[in-house]
């Protein structure tokens, strides 16, 4: 299965998840990709109004996974942009997650995974599976493997 994962990553926390996400498909026996969505400035002022500059294109995968950081307790703002911009999905099997430096989901992270949701809803998709990091937790690497766990079987080889 051609697989895209699209990712915006802050500080490389979400890209690495990602990236071991794409080992473990590709072991699984699929085809991932990993797509980043970047914007034109880092700068944090900025960060409410970003100016992207790699907006990938979903369409062409069979599956597509969506990865952000929290920011400010809530879906970074590149993400959100880039969601509103991209096309419909019609359909499309998607799971997404998300990293957060905070320790708790309840301190963000569930309500910018449920953001996330939202997005990806309004654009048709069929949500399979979803998660969420917490970066500074002492269990953190039993949280990254419980997900990838999670989202490899959410794409199964034969659709």
């Amino acid at each position: 299965m051609k697989i895209g994962l699209i990712v915006f990553s802050l500080t490389g926390n979400t890209l690495k998840v990602a990236q071991a996400l794409e080992s473990s498909l590709k072991d699984a026996g699929h085809d991932p990709q990993i797509l980043r969505v970047t914007v034109a400035s880092s700068d944090t002022k900025d960060a409410q109004t970003p100016v992207l500059v790699d907006k990938p294109d979903p369409s062409g995968f069979d599956m597509v996974y969506f990865a952000a950081p929290v920011q400010a307790f809530s879906l970074a703002p590149a993400m959100a942009a880039y969601l509103r911009q991209m096309p419909a999905l019609g359909g499309k099997r998607v799971a997404c997650f998300m990293t957060q430096h905070f320790p708790y989901r309840w301190m963000g992270g569930n309500h910018a995974l449920g953001q996330l949701k939202a997005a990806l809803a309004a654009k048709g998709a069929s949500m399979t599976a979803s998660g969420v990091v917490n970066w500074s937790r002492k269990d953190r690497d039993q949280q990254v493997a419980q997900l990838l766990g999670e989202l490899t079987a959410a794409s199964p080889v034969n659709l």
